[in-house]
């Protein structure tokens, strides 16, 4: 009798979580009403079009203005002023309100940084930031603020926005890719030639030093069934420790509860290998590189958070947003959370990078990854389309069709597809007490700086042993919107040797350790050298004619 009871419990709450399961939003469909009920004063761009515009620089800066005048938890000031003169907004939301960064570090809360538009082609980003502002300041999820302090930049390449071209379906106009410079900023990470790039990293990271960092994206057609696809920084040569917490950690939580409470499906950001059945869910299949030109692949090399998210191009623009809203309501629930476990984890990491300099530098024996690959960690199952996206004109225009009717729909599920994201290295280098740089190359000084790398000038000189690298030929090595270079040569010990005050030094027992490591290793994917930060300068040595001797210096003990 107890046993037939068990069993008829249990068949009941089958049924009753069966019939209560969420219902899942495939294709281009989203909840009816899930932004809310606003004032016409609140409204977005979108909101008011029916999602057929998005918004000018001067409507983000009046929609922030609104919010200025309605809430007493909001601080905005300008990230940077753009090479066509626009100020780029950025705001603190906080409560009590917060307008400097000591503030928010006497709070003890944690600092969460949020950016959209990068690219303004890809919008949603920066409309759901909006919203997600909106719903922060004046609606539901303002207890997000007991402990958070959320930084939001929702449209970060202001000229870029205002520059419009046509689109596919909607928005009908969308800004470009590039900034007025025709500079991709999201390939601007380690180089730092761009006024965008040098105002976030001085204005919001070194200043506000945000644990958690989001950066919102678009895809093209994709063929897989996901409404977002996130990623971390998968750098070799990043501390292991903070991007295994968000791989690990808050991804999976943030997946369960998308799914819960917004009906999406949300994966890995990937993509599929061309055949059927797909054998390959891989990072270097959706362009995200190991290399660290990405900000958010930057950022995780600073021990911090970082996380990069991608909605599939071809769906409309409201799901679009709808996806974005969805997953950073999420991210922004996890951290609120967890914040202190998230801070603690990246304080750690410091200072472990500080001891190990301290430890372990001098023998020459540390040793750090300069380039790396994607292996897998095994098999998953996958939600994918059997065809991929069509580009069929939209019946009596010229305009392609964003939606495929055979996506409106829900995706198979794909079993045992190799998950190929685990970053792992590939080549490495010793890890030196210090690099000592010419005092003519101030220009690289200066670049560490906006790194938040410390960089001293010797008062008085000072005599090291260590090792200089010798510059045999300068090639040519990958793409990614810049020229890259590959130095080849070798290290060689380096004779005792005196270097005149002046001359800029890295102590290497700093936070920081990692940034400067791979911006100044010659032989470093996209350092420096790798980006070509260095070509101008090496050639002017000769290097494109013979060897010369790469311009920093490694050492590993301070003689007396």
């Amino acid at each position: 009798m107890r046993k037939k009871t068990t069993v008829t419990l249990i068949l009941f709450l089958v049924l009753v979580v069966t019939a209560s399961a969420q219902r899942i939003y495939w294709g281009d469909s989203v909840p009816e009403g899930w932004n809310g009920k606003w004032p016409d004063k609140y409204l977005t761009v979108p909101e008011k079009t029916s999602y057929e515009r998005t918004a000018s620089s001067a409507e983000i800066l009046d929609f922030i203005d609104t919010m200025r005048w309605n809430s007493d938890k909001v601080y905005a000031f300008s990230l940077y002023t753009s090479p066509q003169r626009r100020n780029c907004p950025a705001v603190v939301l906080a409560s009590p309100r917060v307008t400097t960064p000591n503030e928010a570090a006497r709070s003890g809360k944690t600092v969460v940084y949020l950016q959209g538009n990068i690219h303004p082609y890809e919008p949603e980003g920066k409309e759901a930031l909006l919203m997600l502002t909106r719903e922060i300041l004046l609606g539901k999820m303002t207890p997000l603020l007991d402990n958070l302090i959320i930084i939001v930049c929702p449209s970060f390449n202001i000229d870029g926005n205002d520059t419009l071209n046509f689109n596919e379906g909607t928005p009908h106009l969308t800004g470009t890719g590039n900034n007025s410079q025709n500079l991709n900023l999201n390939r601007d990470a380690v180089r730092v030639d761009t006024v965008e790039v040098a105002g976030l990293y001085r204005t919001i990271f070194n200043r506000w030093d945000p644990i958690l960092f989001f950066d919102a994206h678009m895809m093209g057609r994709v063929q897989h069934g996901y409404a977002n696809g996130y990623a971390t920084c998968t750098v070799p040569a990043a501390h292991p420790a903070p991007r295994s917490y968000v791989f690990d950690t808050l991804f999976p939580a943030v997946r369960e509860a998308t799914r819960k409470n917004f009906g999406l499906e949300v994966f890995t950001h990937c993509g599929l290998d061309s055949q059927w059945p797909p054998t390959v869910w891989g990072h270097d299949q959706a362009i995200w590189s190991n290399e660290a030109k990405f900000v958010a692949n930057t950022y995780g090399l600073r021990n911090r958070m970082a996380i990069l998210a991608e909605t599939p191009g071809h769906e409309s623009f409201q799901r679009r947003i709808y996806a974005h809203y969805a997953l950073i309501s999420e991210v922004l629930n996890f951290a609120a959370l967890h914040g202190k476990e998230m801070q603690e984890i990246c304080r750690r990491a410091d200072a472990e990078v500080v001891e190990t300099v301290k430890t372990k530098a001098e023998s020459g024996l540390l040793t750090n990854f300069l380039a790396g690959k994607y292996e897998s960690w095994g098999k998953v199952d996958v939600l994918a389309y059997r065809q991929r996206n069509t580009s069929e004109l939209v019946p009596g225009t010229s305009v392609r069709a964003k939606m495929a009717a055979h996506m409106l729909g829900e995706p198979e599920l794909v079993k045992g597809v190799e998950f190929m994201t685990k970053p792992v290295g590939t080549a490495s280098a010793p890890v030196p007490r210090g690099y000592l740089i010419p005092a003519e190359l101030g220009f690289i000084a200066e670049k560490l700086r906006i790194h938040n790398v410390r960089v001293e000038v010797l008062q008085k000189p000072i005599r090291v042993s260590g090792e200089e690298f010798v510059v045999d030929r300068i090639g040519q090595g990958r793409g990614g919107g810049y020229n890259m270079i590959k130095l080849d040569g070798a290290f060689t010990r380096m004779p005792d040797r005196e270097f005149p005050a002046g001359t800029f030094h890295v102590d290497m027992a700093q936070p920081a350790a990692n940034v400067a490591f791979y911006c100044l290793e010659p032989q470093a994917a996209d350092g420096f050298a790798g980006s070509g930060v260095l070509d101008a300068y090496l050639k002017s040595m000769g290097a494109d004619r013979g060897s010369v001797k790469y311009p920093v210096v490694k050492y590993y003990r301070i003689l007396e």
